[in-house]
């Protein structure tokens, strides 16, 4: 999904993770999500299938429940998503807003991504190389593969020396060889 907000700035939702992105469950069916939580963990049966299923569930009413709401991070104004046709938006009272309202609560310390990828012969992307990370505004292309891999490496160390990584994967031509995880 791609939309323009009213100050031009344009609105891209195209991947997960997103500082200008948020779920957004009414008051009144929280406390079902929360129950169904509840169900999950204390009902769910002993098999692994039976947890997978209950899993599976709080993922369907999570889907099923929430709004997407967006924000623009040039002006501030706000979008949500009620599953109709357009966009409601709602603007800021003030002239100077919090261009930030749907980040992380956690901040500056979230733990976010870093993927690199590189193929020799790519027809669709006009650039061989690519890095794109939770922390970058936008991501950086590279023309070649020594300095894609230097530039990874770069940010892989020093986002994982601040302890604010969750996940890395480096690919060439489709192939991991670099993979990292909290997990």
């Amino acid at each position: 999904m791609k939309f323009m907000c009213e100050c031009g700035h344009p609105i891209y939702d195209s991947t997960d993770y997103l500082p200008y992105k948020a779920h957004l469950i009414s008051d009144q069916d929280w406390f079902d999500f929360l129950d169904e939580i509840d169900h999950a963990i204390e009902k769910s049966g002993p098999t692994a299938k039976d947890k997978e299923k209950a899993l599976m569930n709080i993922r369907s009413l999570s889907t099923n429940l929430s709004k997407m709401v967006y924000q623009c991070s040039e002006c501030g104004n706000m979008f949500f998503d009620n599953n109709s046709p357009r966009l409601e938006v709602f603007r800021a009272a003030s002239d100077s807003p919090n261009k930030t309202l749907l980040q992380s609560a956690h901040g500056d310390q979230w733990k976010g991504f870093l993927y690199g990828d590189w193929v020799d012969d790519n027809p669709i992307w006009r650039v061989k190389g690519y890095i794109t990370a939770s922390s970058l505004h936008e991501g950086k292309q590279c023309d070649d593969r020594v300095t894609l891999e230097k530039e990874y490496y770069l940010l892989f160390n020093e986002l994982r020396d601040k302890s604010v990584l969750r996940s890395s994967i480096l690919r060439k031509n489709g192939t991991i060889i670099h993979t990292w995880s909290l997990d």
